[in-house]
This record gives C-alpha cells, structure tokens and sequence, in this order.
C-alpha cells in the first residue's frame, strides 16, 4: 500500500504529488492518498475517475482518506493544473534557482542578494508552489547554507522544494542535504510546464 499525503497542499501540488505518485507503482498496487483541503479532495477523485479507477473516501474531522488502485492500463496523460480552478492556477508560479548566487557580478553581493530575496520570497501572501534547485543552486539546500532555514520555512508552508539528483551527484552532496526532496529532470520539466509562469531570480 502506497501512501501519498499532500495535506497543507492546494492545487495543484496534490494532483501533480498523485500523478508522480501513480507512475512509480506497479499496475493494480493500492494507494491512499491524504488531503485536508477539500477543493483538493474534489480535484483528485475526479482525476483519479478519469484515470479508469473509483475511489472510496473517508473523512475523520479535516483530513479525508482517498483509497484507490493504480489503473491497469496505462495512466491518460492530462495536466494536472487543468483540474484546479482557473484562479489558483494563474497565480500558482514555480521559482527556478540555478545558482547559489543572485545575479551576476561580486560573488559577495550576489550572497547577500539570494539570502534577502529567500528571506522575502517566504513572506509573500501568493507562495511559489515550488522552489526547484539545480546546477550549483542545489547548495542553497545544503545544512551549511544561509538560506537552509528559509527553505525549510517555505517547506512547512506548503512548498515543494525540488532538488536535481544529477546535480548533487555532481557535486557530491548526498550527505550534506538539509532540505528539499531530490527529484530528475523529467519531474522537473513537468512541474516547470504545469506552473501559471516561472520565476528565475
């Protein structure tokens, strides 16, 4: 039995978490996925219906049980963003960090403008739905980093930070990582294409 939880998560990060969730299980292989939103809820049977499969829901108090299968045929290929509302997904936006630097220029300066923008980025009323880190920004995620705390603030907010796998190869950081999940670059590009727009910094 697989479980994906997305509670503290609203559209479409739930549906993204389900679909990533579906692609690594076997055909047939059980899932209960959990949610407290109840949009969320909504948007996920539906998804899971239009994938061949009926889902059986449970509610204790807030958080609703969502107890299904993994289609036998293979999963329709359908955005998950198209299951939300039009509102959420316009201003659902994706931050995308390549460096461990801000900028270009005083490496001192772009420091201190990666850690002020994280340190604002946590503040904002409209928080990304993900932060993805890749190529040297794959640091920022690293205990020893100064904006290590801000990630895992926007993390217990309700952002996904992403972590490319090929990067922390590269730099050889398997041990070091004090936040984020590692993911690859066909989730990446995925989260990238669903996303209302993009942010570099």
């Amino acid at each position: 039995m697989k479980i994906i939880d997305t509670n503290g998560f609203k559209c479409p990060q739930p549906l993204i978490m389900l679909k990533e969730g579906l692609q690594e299980m076997e055909q047939g292989e059980n899932v209960t996925i959990y949610t407290d939103n109840e949009t969320s809820l909504k948007n996920l049977v539906t998804y899971l219906r239009d994938q061949g499969v009926e889902p059986e829901v449970s509610s204790n108090e807030k958080v609703h049980a969502i107890v299904t299968r993994r289609p036998e045929a293979n999963l329709i290929d359908t955005d998950p963003a198209a299951y939300c509302e039009t509102g959420i997904v316009v201003n659902n936006y994706v931050v995308c960090i390549k460096s461990e630097l801000m900028g270009e220029g005083d490496p001192e300066l772009g420091k201190v403008l990666m850690e002020t923008f994280m340190d604002n980025l946590k503040l904002q009323e409209q928080l990304p739905t993900h932060v993805v880190l890749y190529n040297s920004g794959v640091k920022l995620a690293m205990k020893q980093s100064s904006v290590c705390s801000s990630l895992s603030e926007l993390e217990e907010l309700g952002t996904r930070v992403m972590l490319c796998g090929s990067c922390i190869d590269h730099y050889g950081l398997q041990y070091d990582i004090g936040v984020g999940m590692i993911s690859d670059m066909v989730v990446i590009t995925e989260t990238m294409a669903v996303a209302g727009h993009v942010i570099y910094p």
